[in-house]
């Protein structure tokens, strides 16, 4: 890793980075290092190989530019991964996490299979902004459990979600120990491309104890500087910032039409119930001409 100069990193938040940082062949083993981490509590046996189910990336933007780019992989236990992310709260992940997983794990099923056989399947979901407003931890799962007993019936459903701006709180509010906490580190590395003494401090670690992430620091600084890869990385980021820009532009445009909407029924109540036009009209704060013109066109 080069110290001696300032590194623009490029932004693994954006699945285009992360998929080419550890979902491609090659760097299988940085993603058993990740999930490692992440399944720690999880699963019994440490991770030790795996298989990606798709390595390839997209050479070119695709009029659809923003088809999903998630990362889906098989365990050499047979457990099934898929890693998404997300940056805008579209208020259905939850939904959709349980969407892509019983996809998942129906397309296992062939001719003649028990339903024993079936694996576990596993979502982790890496989602730039709060979830679960209600929970203090960054990373919390979900499974099937008896709602009475809490017991759980089957490890064969686990949703995981990992909140990327928990996980800066908890740095921030040093409350998080990355030396320590073999999560923190991976996770930090989420936000450390725009904090250059998170990265420092990151290298230092990965140096001295964690040899696998070393590596991903490593890759992650050459990907940083490669032109052919910037070129469709940039192509990716700016498709996303239209997209949520596209999105916010119409949500305030129904929230205006919403509050215009209120505005005519409440005129139409009042001017119905007696009120002067012109108590409407300050009411509303509107022209006593606006307000004619509103009851014309009903």
């Amino acid at each position: 890793m080069n110290t001696s100069m300032k590194k623009n990193l490029v932004n693994l938040r954006v699945d285009y980075a992360f998929k080419r940082l550890f979902g491609v062949e090659g760097n299988e083993d940085i993603l058993i290092g990740f999930l490692n981490a992440v399944l720690q509590s999880s699963i019994d046996e440490e991770i030790t190989s795996l298989h990606l189910d798709d390595p390839h990336l997209p050479r070119e933007q695709k009029n659809d530019k923003l088809s999903i780019l998630d990362l889906r992989a098989t365990l050499n236990s047979g457990i099934k991964i898929n890693i998404e992310i997300q940056v805008r709260d579209k208020k259905d992940m939850i939904e959709r996490s349980l969407f892509y997983w019983s996809g998942m794990y129906y397309s296992q099923m062939t001719q003649g299979m028990k339903y024993t056989e079936l694996r576990p399947t596993i979502c982790i979901n890496i989602v730039d902004f709060i979830l679960f407003p209600e929970e203090q931890e960054f990373h919390n799962v979900n499974t099937v459990m008896n709602k009475k007993s809490k017991r759980i019936i089957t490890e064969n459903m686990q949703l995981h979600f990992l909140e990327i701006p928990k996980v800066i709180q908890e740095w921030q509010g040093e409350r998080m120990n990355p030396w320590e906490d073999s999560l923190a580190r991976w996770l930090l590395l989420f936000p450390a491309y725009e904090d250059e003494k998170l990265t420092t401090i990151l290298e230092g670690i990965a140096m001295e104890k964690d040899p696998v992430l070393k590596r991903a620091m490593e890759d992650w600084e050459r990907l940083s500087s490669d032109k052919d890869f910037l070129r469709l990385y940039e192509a990716r980021e700016k498709a996303i910032k239209d997209r949520i820009s596209e999105i916010e532009t119409a949500e305030e445009k129904a929230t205006e039409e919403a509050r215009i909407a209120t505005k005519i029924e409440m005129i139409h109540n009042l001017i119905n119930v007696g009120v002067p036009i012109e108590k409407v009209a300050e009411a509303t704060e509107l022209s006593v001409e606006e307000v004619n013109e509103i009851l014309q066109n009903k």
